[in-house]
């Protein structure tokens, strides 16, 4: 980027995310740019600029696009592709368009039908946020440590990738590269599932009758879970409508998995006993001490479930890793729990059809109707 006179990166949508960016590249002290904000919102712009994430903003989206060499997409994800073909006729060629949206697939196809190879598009997605938005939340630090998903479009230059990634690695952000569709399944897992589920406790316990009583009880338990209901709810909006099918497949096994915790809660100690035995004559060379008790069932799967997420914040970022000089658990105790854990949750629900199998066969055998 040559000098201010003639190179400019706009930023349209000055709220967390947008201001959050601005506050970075304004911070550059090697800049050689001018930041211009863009915002449907007057009272977003202004903060954004009296809090000096952009140098100046511009009301009318046509003057603010003129001569610049880059643009930040900071809007919700249909926002940013409703845009694009607004945006065409004012970006020059040989530009480069970047997005911060939370979804990627359908905002790629869509930069790629208007724009075709005139700008270099390089999809983006930082992993960070707070339930608090406007620009009055926004940080210089947000982005620190964080996961930045890119995805450029086949025809974009490496140049453009390289300008991104710079952005991205000023901010304090870990650029990494993922195909638009494996971006939008795995975030629906880690990101979009948790705020649903989020809603789904609030609203469980807030339309109860136990309500007020809750109210007085719940703890930071219950606040940590139910932080990300405060975000926004457009953007919320947005999430699902541009990635319904990877958020339905995700919330159709977490319904599986709640299927099984209910099973094991279910179960009485006669029932543990005989999957006990079912699992020792069917695998010779299991441990013997397996759980005998409800209690031991829960804890086993509890155990496995914990130890993986010790794992997990032992983590570089898109790895799991245990940190330096720290070894695995190796204890008999916790290998026995463990491999009881992944052991009985894979096979639980098996172990109680076949057993439900049995008894209404033996039902049927004694002339007695199945329940």
């Amino acid at each position: 980027m040559a000098d201010s006179r003639d190179s400019k990166i706009v930023i349209i949508g000055t709220g967390l995310i947008g201001a959050s960016v601005g506050l970075n590249l304004m911070a550059r002290k090697d800049r050689k740019y001018e930041v211009v904000g863009v915002d449907r919102s007057r009272q977003n712009a202004r903060a954004a600029r009296e809090a000096g994430a952009v140098d100046r903003t511009e009301r009318y989206l046509d003057e603010a696009l003129r001569g610049a060499s880059m643009v930040v997409l900071a809007v919700p994800a249909r926002a940013a592709e409703d845009l694009l073909p607004i945006m065409e006729p004012h970006v020059g060629e040989g530009a480069i368009i970047t997005d911060t949206c939370s979804t990627k697939a359908s905002f790629m196809a869509k930069a790629h039908e208007v724009f075709g190879n005139k700008v270099s598009v390089i999809g983006g997605h930082p992993m960070a946020g707070s339930e608090r938005s406007g620009p009055a939340a926004a940080s210089v630090d947000l982005f620190q440590g964080a996961a930045w998903a890119i995805t450029p479009s086949p025809v974009a230059s490496e140049s453009a990738v390289r300008v991104v990634v710079g952005m991205i690695e000023a901010a304090g952000a870990v650029p990494t590269y993922v195909d638009p569709a494996e971006h939008d399944q795995i975030v629906a897992a880690v990101s979009h599932v948790p705020l649903l589920l989020s809603v789904a406790l609030f609203k469980l316990v807030r339309d109860s009758a136990a309500w007020e009583d809750a109210e007085q009880l719940a703890g930071p338990g219950f606040r940590d879970m139910t932080r990300l209901v405060m975000g926004d709810p457009e953007m919320a909006t947005d999430i699902v409508a541009t990635n319904r099918e990877s958020i339905l497949s995700w919330l159709r096994r977490y319904q599986g998995e709640l299927d099984t915790i209910i099973e094991a809660l279910e179960l009485n100690e006669e029932g543990v006993a005989r999957l006990a035995e079912s699992l020792k004559s069917e695998d010779e060379d299991m441990d013997d001490e397996l759980p005998s008790t409800p209690d031991g069932l829960m804890e086993g799967l509890l155990s496995r479930a914990r130890f993986e997420r010790f794992m997990f914040d032992d983590r570089t970022v898109g790895r799991q890793v245990p940190k330096e000089g720290t070894e695995t658990p190796r204890s008999g105790e916790m290998i026995g729990q463990m491999f009881m854990g992944a052991y009985l949750y894979g096979r639980l629900k098996e172990q109680l059809r076949r057993g439900e199998e049995r008894e209404e066969a033996a039902l049927r055998r004694s002339g007695q109707r199945p329940r």
